[in-house]
């Protein structure tokens, strides 16, 4: 079974711009990751695209292939459970990381702004928190500067090094 951890946190807290660097250290160790987020509002496409178009005008999949990569655009009748995707992309990546999905017993770090919220999350399974102010806590605590520690963390934790 491929290795899940989420990142998890409230809206604006960073998610996204941490994992990005999280990503690319993975990434450079060899360590090939899938990435599945969920949006609580929908999503929106750019439509600037030939394949965008061709979806907003009703075509029920859109696959965009190309040499470098490939896009799938695909109309649900219902949102897919996180089980469905992971079933789907597992077989390919060494570790799948969810953004969001705070109600799954998933492994998880949460992130935190001050600016949003100082308040944690009543979650379960939290292995260790990302915050931009201190913050007395019995998981260990890093900041948003120390990727490369957050990296070795997650590695470490899931046997991956």
């Amino acid at each position: 079974m491929v290795a899940i951890i989420s990142f998890v946190g409230k809206h604006n807290s960073g998610k996204t711009t941490l994992l990005t660097g999280i990503i690319r250290r993975l990434e450079q160790r060899g360590i090939k990751t899938a990435v599945i987020k969920h949006a609580h509002k929908g999503l929106d496409l750019p439509g600037n695209f030939d394949s965008d178009q061709l979806f907003s005008a009703g075509a029920s999949i859109v696959y965009a292939s190309s040499p470098e990569f490939s896009l799938i655009y695909r109309k649900n009748q219902e949102e897919w459970s996180i089980e469905q995707i992971y079933a789907q992309i597992a077989g390919d990546v060494d570790l799948v990381i969810t953004e969001g999905f705070k109600g799954k017993d998933f492994p998880k770090i949460e992130v935190l702004r001050q600016e949003i919220s100082t308040s944690t999350l009543k979650i379960t399974n939290v292995l260790a928190r990302v915050t931009d102010f201190p913050l007395e806590d019995s998981v260990p605590t890093f900041t948003f500067d120390q990727q490369e520690e957050i990296t070795a963390f997650i590695l470490e934790y899931l046997r991956m090094n």
